[in-house]
């Protein structure tokens, strides 16, 4: 079987995969619909943002298409006074806004306007108000990108599950009324509540070593690349000998990533379960330019000793399918099948 076939193979499979999700999702919508008086209509959606600024308007289309479904919006906790350096507000105040919804025992659901930069500065703030975050009934925090600065303390300091998954500015909801939107086009608000209430099953991923075919399983942690490794050899890096990492990034070079890959190779700490690497080329990369983002990861792979997976179906891309972290998740491979399974379980607490 030539290489060239394989690459075919996979990216067919790949379109495959992300279009039965999709389907998946409209079904479950046609659930939520009927179920609204009962389910959606009863939910509220905090929104957060608290990293950098992001276009006042967009507000007003989150709280359409969120409605449209059924939901209701809050946004209490939006506090925009964009700085300098482009962040929604001062550290101080971001991580204050932050640390009262976080509090707040109305609050079940928050919801990130967006990513960007900036989320790691608010780590003294909320490790000071760690005792009073933890007492205070669990939060269900949903979004990616510069977000993973959030997750990574809610899941390993405050003992909570979050889902990386789609921003509320950057959905199939969203592209609807932005068609020049292209971030996360293929996944839906109803689908990251069915990966929340049902958990998640997917296919096309693709083991990029020996150890992978044995499958793998642990604790989800991770998200952003660059975000994970800004903690390195810092206070707040977290055990990861349980972990299965994944990874994902944009705006980072094929040379870029073959240098960090390297810094997580030689890493003392870095011992995980198992990686799996998400997107990192730009949504209009040629097949060329995709090749080669996953031969520096398949050459990180053979370096290794852990699993190492690849499925380019989640980050800053136009499918970026929701998981779960700080809960179990299962890869399976069989002997006969290019590609392996990954499931977890609905989310709870």
């Amino acid at each position: 079987m030539s290489y060239s076939f394989i690459i075919l193979l996979m990216l067919s499979t790949l379109i495959a995969d992300s279009s039965s999700l999709i389907t998946l999702a409209e079904d479950t919508l046609s659930e939520h619909v009927e179920a609204r008086d009962d389910t959606a209509a009863k939910t509220k959606i905090y929104l957060i943002s608290s990293s950098s600024q992001y276009d006042e308007s967009v507000i007003s289309k989150i709280r359409q298409v969120f409605t449209q479904q059924g939901y209701l919006i809050d946004t209490t906790y939006l506090n925009q006074k964009p700085t300098p350096l482009g962040y929604v507000n001062t550290d101080e105040n971001r991580a204050q806004t932050l640390i009262q919804a976080l509090t707040d025992d109305n609050v079940k659901y928050l919801w990130f306007v967006r990513g960007g930069s900036g989320a790691l500065n608010l780590y003294p703030w909320l490790y000071a108000s760690q005792h009073q975050i933890s007492a205070s009934s669990p939060k269900i925090l949903i979004g990616f990108s510069d977000v993973t600065a959030i997750h990574h303390y809610i899941n390993n300091d405050i003992q909570w599950p979050s889902v990386h998954g789609v921003l509320a500015s950057h959905n199939q909801e969203m592209h609807e009324l932005n068609r020049l939107e292209k971030v996360g086009v293929y996944n839906s608000i109803q689908q990251v509540f069915q990966a929340i209430q049902e958990g998640v099953t997917y296919t096309a991923i693709e083991p990029m070593n020996r150890p992978a075919f044995e499958g793998a399983q642990g604790i989800l942690n991770g998200g952003n690349m660059t975000l994970v490794q800004s903690l390195f050899s810092t206070r707040y890096e977290t055990d990861y000998s349980d972990k299965v990492v994944i990874l994902e990034d944009v705006d980072v070079t094929s040379r870029q990533l073959d240098r960090t890959l390297h810094q997580f190779e030689y890493s003392k700490t870095f011992l995980p379960k198992a990686v799996i690497f998400g997107q990192f080329y730009r949504i209009n990369a040629t097949l060329n330019e995709k090749e080669l983002y996953r031969d520096v990861i398949q050459a990180f792979a053979e370096r290794v000793d852990y699993p190492v997976y690849y499925y380019p179906a989640f980050g800053h891309g136009m499918t970026n399918q929701p998981f779960m972290l700080a809960q179990q998740i299962n890869i399976e491979c069989g002997d006969d099948y290019l590609y392996c399974s990954l499931t977890q379980p609905p989310l709870s607490f």
